[in-house]
């Protein structure tokens, strides 16, 4: 019996594609969870700490300028300018008149924004606080300071509050969805490697290909199996029992500690001798083909002749799918 070298064989890609099938459950699930994980860790990423969260308070001031000397409106005032204005004299100290003693005006300074965006004449005015009520105050507390502002100085027919927003909490920009694309497509692949690599080193029996891998024995048929494949393995059974006389059919069972020494199911045809024909059967995807060989090693030693290999148990839908679907029917 030659002895062939299993770990230096290629792959039965049809194989391994019919084992990818029958778990192919496992990458679904694997893209539910990443998916799942993805959402979550990117939630407790952004959530901000209550103390750390920033509301806003937005308000369109419309200036109306008065003439200057030469009859032309006053437009000296650009954002740069009202920037500087707004926490300086006198405007900052008519907002703090407004506002509690326990404002101050440092906290004003660094909240307040104000912002010529286009045209001259509309201000832009955000108020940022940590506090929904302290951004409401300071917002109302400046709006009527350049109320007052409009009124007192020479530059300045009025100053209108137009629109005056309540302050709101400051989201991030969200991307909740590219967070959950990306743990879907990580675990997915994640998962795929991790499939390949176990079949890779997966060297279980399940077909005939896999027993010739180890030896050059002949392949007997699958025992149990129904339609050809039962059919066929019962025809050689007793061709080879006419030809060999007794048999012995060896069960290989995986993990072996209890069976090491292959206790068979004798089939006679008479008398009470050991016969030293067998057929090795195989549990389908039970035992591995390192194992298996070394079992044959043991066979070898014992001078039993191996006359064939059997497999049973076989999952009979993956048969089908492997040999052809209409192979398994009678």
């Amino acid at each position: 019996m030659q002895e062939i070298k299993y770990a230096d064989a290629g792959m039965d890609m049809k194989k391994l594609g019919l084992c990818f099938i029958r778990k192919s459950w496992m990458l679904f699930a694997a893209a539910v969870i990443g998916a799942a994980l993805g959402g979550v860790i990117y939630t407790i990423a952004r959530t901000v700490p209550e103390s750390e969260r920033e509301y806003q308070a937005v308000s369109k001031i419309y200036l109306d300028f008065a003439a200057d000397e030469t009859g032309e409106a006053y437009q000296a005032y650009n954002g740069y300018t009202w920037n500087d204005l707004m926490v300086t004299d006198p405007i900052l100290d008519v907002t703090m008149e407004y506002l509690p003693t326990d404002y101050t005006r440092e906290e004003v300074a660094a909240s307040t924004t104000a912002e010529i965006l286009s045209d001259l004449r509309l201000l832009t005015l955000t108020i940022t606080t940590h506090d929904e009520e302290r951004c409401n105050a300071i917002m109302e507390a400046s709006e009527k300071s350049l109320i007052k502002q409009g009124e007192t100085a020479k530059e300045f027919k009025s100053i209108t509050v137009i629109r005056s927003e309540q302050a709101k909490l400051v989201t991030a920009d969200s991307r909740t969805a590219q967070a959950v694309l990306i743990g879907l497509a990580a675990m997915t692949v994640l998962t795929l490697f991790g499939m390949m690599f176990y079949y890779v080193l997966d060297d279980r029996i399940l077909i005939a290909g896999d027993l010739k891998l180890v030896t050059d024995a002949e392949f007997v048929g699958y025992a149990g199996a129904a339609g050809v494949f039962g059919s066929d393995y019962d025809d050689n059974l007793s061709y080879l029992r006419g030809k060999f006389g007794e048999i012995n059919l060896l069960p290989v069972i995986q993990p072996a500690a209890e069976n090491r020494d292959m206790v068979a199911e004798k089939h006679k045809t008479g008398g009470e001798d050991h016969a030293d024909s067998v057929i090795v059967v195989v549990e389908y995807g039970k035992v591995h083909a390192a194992y298996f060989a070394y079992v044959l090693e043991q066979l070898k030693l014992r001078e039993r002749r191996v006359i064939g290999i059997a497999i049973s148990g076989a999952d009979e839908k993956f048969l089908s799918r492997y040999y052809g679907r209409a192979f398994g029917r009678q």
